[in-house]
């Protein structure tokens, strides 16, 4: 059985900051594990990359649904989340005729998330940054 989303689509915005091909990378990653969790309802856009705003509203379009939620997919709701999704990307589609809400937290205020962050902090305090040349010498140096 499939989950359902609460509303009929969910828009998340991200790649602020990344090149090109790291918010193509990182769309393609959030669809694939949304949609291993059971999620289908909803659609990815980038501010700065792709898919771009129109090319996730032409999917929406032919998804037929009339309800959208904005979520920011950023550690940071700030000036991208509050001017391009909350501002530009509501107003585009509230003119495209979908009744929007905006969810406007930034993961950072999730306390999963939250976690998974110290639990990284902790392990760089905890070990050794190690140069890859050093890691590779080393390597090919048992192999002899």
């Amino acid at each position: 059985m499939k989950k359902k989303c609460l509303l009929t689509a969910f828009l998340v915005g991200c790649s602020m900051g990344m090149s090109f091909a790291h918010g193509m990378l990182q769309e393609t990653v959030t669809n694939y594990m949304l949609k291993a969790k059971g999620y289908e309802n909803f659609h990815v856009g980038t501010i700065e990359g792709y898919p771009t705003f129109d090319t996730m509203l032409a999917k929406l379009k032919v998804s037929g649904v009339k309800k959208v939620m904005l979520m920011p997919f950023m550690f940071v709701a700030g000036d991208h989340a509050n001017n391009n999704i909350a501002g530009d990307w509501k107003k585009e589609l509230e003119d495209n005729g979908y009744e929007v809400s905006v969810l406007m937290e930034g993961l950072g205020q999730n306390p999963d998330i939250q976690d998974i962050f110290i639990e990284h902090a902790r392990f760089a305090a905890k070990h050794k940054m190690v140069d890859i040349m050093d890691k590779k010498k080393q390597y090919a140096a048992e192999k002899d």
